[in-house]
């Protein structure tokens, strides 16, 4: 088990956790060997009765189910053995479970802003469809599945009654997030909930696949050595998590989207499932829980809200992704320039501009083989299909494909070949698939030519004599196979480049521009603000006795402390701002488009920020508070450069050091 999992350590968990474990809750005996009993298929009925009467509140809720309306005997049933028998192993199982975790978890805990109802709303939801999914499925044993689900979140109820952070502090921290909440969980409670939950699970001895679906049901797994069924039921719980989520039954009640892994998809057929079933058993089995532990079930108005909202946020996100990097859409690309390579079948590729490399080399086979047109097919993956994103028609980049596209059914042929066999083919029209394909694009014949980076099919080069009519020459096929392997070489040195690049201008642990990009940008702003088009602030941020934070709680708690803090600047700037770490503990942040006044409001909001953020860990590091300290300086005419911007915001910072830390001073 430990080669699979990585199991955190006493210690671990002591740092994030308080040392007085008085509060925290544990898990019967009686549960334990239940889970125990109910996974030796030889356990003898008896024993199970047995233990089921050595706890009041587990026989009593057995007797009252087993003697309900929906059981419809027709005489009472007093004896625990017989009720056992009536019910089966894993319906008391499921009791056992059921009792103990709201009664010992969810009905002792406060009522805050981690609502423990809203919270076993959820366990239930995720249990009853990861049932619903295991039969579907055919999972071998549905009823571990549904024991996975109830508990699969358990860690959280642990950070809340025993977390160094406020859990109810972190979750009004992780609204404002866009990522998973256990990664946050892991920035500023110092661990995730999955990693709590299998340290416990392990603890308590629950068995070896519950606690692989505890730790792994956010993360992935495929590089772990797991069985198929172990496999299976770590997605289906995320499965089920994920479909919870999106009928309203979060784990919160915030909005904050899951992910879930691709090794899901990969274990389940998610296209075969039948969700409207599985939702619909999740309502009635809920409704009729609810009734039973007496607590609301949301509406279908409130379900409608919740998704509006999810759907909302989603969106935003996909919207921050595309539009923050991504370049605006165009049709085709511009011809390359001197600095393009020479119409030659063995020329280097000079540039390390993905889009000179594709345009240069579509004209150098245009130019060496005489093709009337050529272009570029990529694989959409999730659509099953190949899609033109690139045409030189003639000698002149056009948009005239741009809406053509290839659909890799059944009756592609010899497109699917192509991408299976990385062999150049020419498509004749052999199969459907082909026939329609060579319609689309108004020709009688296609030459296809894969083009691979880390020998993967990143795409296809296709080419044909629309105008002229000729034939394609099988001669050729060989010789632009050495152009296609030369493109996807010169497409991987691109990427490699560019992944270089952007670790090179950015901290390795923050993620923020480092100092030099830093001066980059700030250099350029200043030149805009000297030629009068705009004006120009600086906030020099420094953090407050961080010496202290590494000195009493080692270097790894320092390097929290500068994540977190680059977290909240990276959150509370703009777009148009530059942040970045400037050395140690100081950070810059580049105020594009501000005066003075303005940047005194925003360097005040950030340290108020840092400061409540310090009061959310104060337990976690006991006898410090984490503040900062800031300087803000404003582009003038008697300030000679970008240098002496900084030096005027560091000596403000300084000042307000001097005043007592945790202070705002302008230069």
């Amino acid at each position: 088990m430990e080669k699979r999992l990585r199991i955190p350590s006493a210690s671990d968990i002591k740092e994030t956790l308080k040392s007085d474990h008085k509060a925290l809750p544990s898990f019967t005996q009686v549960v334990a060997k239940m889970l125990s009993l109910c996974n030796d298929p030889n356990a003898p009925m008896a024993d199970i009765a047995k233990l089921v009467e050595t706890d009041p509140g587990i026989s009593t809720r057995v007797l009252g189910i087993v003697n309900s309306a929906f059981s419809g005997l027709k005489r009472k049933v007093s004896a625990v053995s017989e009720a056992v028998v009536y019910l089966g192993i894993d319906e008391v199982k499921k009791i056992c479970l059921g009792v103990t975790f709201f009664e010992k978890m969810i009905k002792a805990g406060n009522k805050n802003r981690f609502d423990r109802t809203f919270f076993w709303r959820h366990c239930l939801s995720v249990a009853i469809l990861s049932q619903a999914i295991a039969k579907e499925i055919g999972y071998p044993r549905p009823e571990d599945a549904y024991t996975a689900g109830l508990l699969h979140d358990f860690g959280k109820i642990v950070l809340d009654q025993a977390g160094r952070v406020s859990y109810a502090g972190f979750i009004e921290k992780a609204a404002a997030c866009t990522g998973q909440m256990s990664e946050t969980e892991r920035d500023l409670m110092g661990m995730g909930h999955d990693d709590v939950g299998a340290y416990y699970g392990r603890t308590w001895h629950f068995p070896d696949d519950l606690c692989l679906v505890i730790q792994c049901h956010h993360r992935r797994f495929a590089h772990l050595d797991l069985s198929r069924e172990e496999m299976q039921l770590i997605s289906i719980v995320s499965l089920a998590d994920f479909l919870a989520w999106t009928q309203g039954m979060g784990a919160v009640d915030i909005i904050c989207p899951p992910l879930l892994q691709p090794e899901v998809g990969r274990a389940i057929r998610l296209d075969t499932l039948d969700y409207e079933k599985l939702i619909r058993k999740m309502d009635e089995e809920i409704e009729s829980t609810s009734r039973f532990y007496q607590f609301s079930f949301p509406s279908s108005d409130r379900f409608r809200a919740n998704l509006l909202q999810a759907n909302l946020k989603l969106s935003a996100i996909n919207s921050d992704r595309f539009f923050s990097g991504e370049p605006a859409p165009s049709k085709g690309i511009s011809p390359p320039g001197a600095d393009g390579i020479a119409a030659s079948l063995t020329a280097p590729h000079h540039s390390l501009n993905p889009k000179k490399i594709i345009s240069a080399t579509l004209r150098a086979i245009c130019d060496d083989f005489g093709f009337d047109r050529i272009y570029i097919l990529k694989m959409v993956k999730r659509l099953r299909r190949l899609q033109v994103t690139e045409c030189l028609d003639r000698g002149q980049f056009s948009d005239g494909l741009s809406s053509a596209r290839i659909s890799l059914d059944e009756g592609a042929g010899r497109f699917i070949r192509c991408l299976r066999n990385k062999e150049p083919l020419v498509i004749s029209g052999a199969t459907p698939g082909e026939k329609k394909a060579l319609e689309t694009f108004s020709v009688r014949q296609m030459l296809i030519v894969p083009f691979c980076s880390h020998n993967k099919v990143i795409g296809l080069l296709g080419m044909d004599h629309a105008e002229s009519g000729k034939d394609i020459e099988p001669a050729l096929f060989s010789s632009i196979s050495v152009v296609a392997n030369e493109l996807g070489l010169a497409l991987e040195n691109a990427s490699t480049y560019s992944k270089a690049r952007s670790v090179s201008l950015h901290d390795g642990l923050t993620g923020l521009l480092n100092r030099m990009a830093l001066g980059d940008l700030l250099r350029k702003s200043f030149r805009k603000a000297v030629d009068g088009d705009t004006s120009l602030s600086l906030a020099m941020v420094d953090v407050d006795f961080f010496k202290k934070f590494n000195d009493r709680f080692g270097h790894q708690a320092g390097d929290n402390v500068l994540k977190l803090i680059a977290g909240t600047l990276k959150k509370i700037s703009r777009p148009s701002d530059h942040v970045g770490r400037y050395g140690g503990e100081e950070f810059i942040v580049v105020l594009n488009d501000t005066d003075l006044p303005k940047a005194a409001v925003y360097a005040e909001r950030i340290r108020r920020e840092i400061e409540t953020l310090g009061t959310l860990l104060s337990d976690r590091y006991p006898g410090l508070k984490l503040t900062v300290s800031i300087g803000i300086s404003q582009y003038d005419p008697d300030v000679k450069n970008q240098d002496a911007l900084v030096s005027k915001a560091d000596k403000a910072l300084y000042r307000a050091k001097a005043e007592g830390r945790n202070r705002v001073a302008a230069g």
